[in-house]
Parts: structure tokens; sequence; C-alpha cells
């Protein structure tokens, strides 16, 4: 079965079934697969007879579906795509402090991790950024503008 997500409306796809969150509760869930590191919870979905947890690793920025039986036993993981948002023509550039510091922390949040966030404001605010964060957050510029529409500059 393949799952989707809606970052916008918080809702988990499965097949053509869109089913909303419940909770959008932030909780430590576990270790991602990828890179071990933890994985944060971003919403709850009641599924028939499971519950889904949507994750994100803080670290890589892979998202999971994390599958609950009716007694909260893990069933299991499957790592999910992110349904696009509609792109528009014009797309606002973002190339100072200013500009960054409007964005909603939540939509940097989605896209890039902690230190890839933290290089960001480094590099904004014309400080040194630690340089594999900036990197790694550069190479995520295209998702972010995909999914939110505001071009990254720095």
């Amino acid at each position: 079965m393949k799952y989707s997500y809606d970052l916008k409306r918080n809702d988990l796809c499965i097949g053509e079934n869109r089913i909303p969150a419940y909770s959008l509760e932030e909780n430590e869930i576990g270790n991602c697969t990828s890179c071990d590191s933890t994985l944060v919870s971003l919403s709850y979905h009641a599924a028939e007879k499971y519950t889904v947890v949507i994750t994100k690793c803080i670290s890589c920025g892979t998202f999971y579906a994390n599958v609950y039986d009716s007694k909260w036993n893990w069933v299991d993981e499957v790592q999910i795509s992110l349904l696009p948002f509609p792109i528009h023509i014009s797309s606002q550039i973002i190339d100072d402090w200013s500009g960054l510091e409007s964005i909603p922390m939540k939509k940097l949040e989605a896209v890039f991790s902690r230190g890839e966030i933290e290089a960001l404001f480094a590099r904004a605010k014309n400080e040194t950024p630690t340089r594999q964060y900036l990197y790694r957050a550069r190479r995520k510029y295209k998702l972010f503008e995909e999914i939110f529409d505001l071009e990254l500059a720095l």
C-alpha cells in the first residue's frame, strides 16, 4: 500500500483515502532506519483498526508512517512521500536574515534538520555556519521551494 502525506493539511493518504489527523502532538517515537537519529511525531491518524503515526527524522529529514495496532504494539514502518503543493508562477526569494526570520519555523522544520536551520540563520547573519549543515541545507532548497513556493538564496 502506498502512503503519502499532505504537510499543509496534515492528512495521511493511503492509496486514494485521505485520513485527517486526530492529534498533532510532538513526541519522540524511536530511531530512524536510515541514520539512527531520533524520529519525532508530526501527526496521529486512525486508520481502520490501526493507528498510524507520521514521523520525521530530526537529522536526515526522512518521513515515515509508523503503524500500531489497537494496543499500541508496533506493526510496521513505511517510508512515505510528501504530496506536492501547487506551484505558483512567481515565487518569493528569501536572501537575507529578515526574510528567513519571517518564515514560520514549522515550514523550515518540515524540510531541514535543526543543524541545517542553524546554519541557514548563521549564513543569513553573515556569520560562519557549520559547512556540512549548510551544504546539506542547500541540497534541499529545491524541495523547500516546491513545497512552500519560497526560493532560498542564502
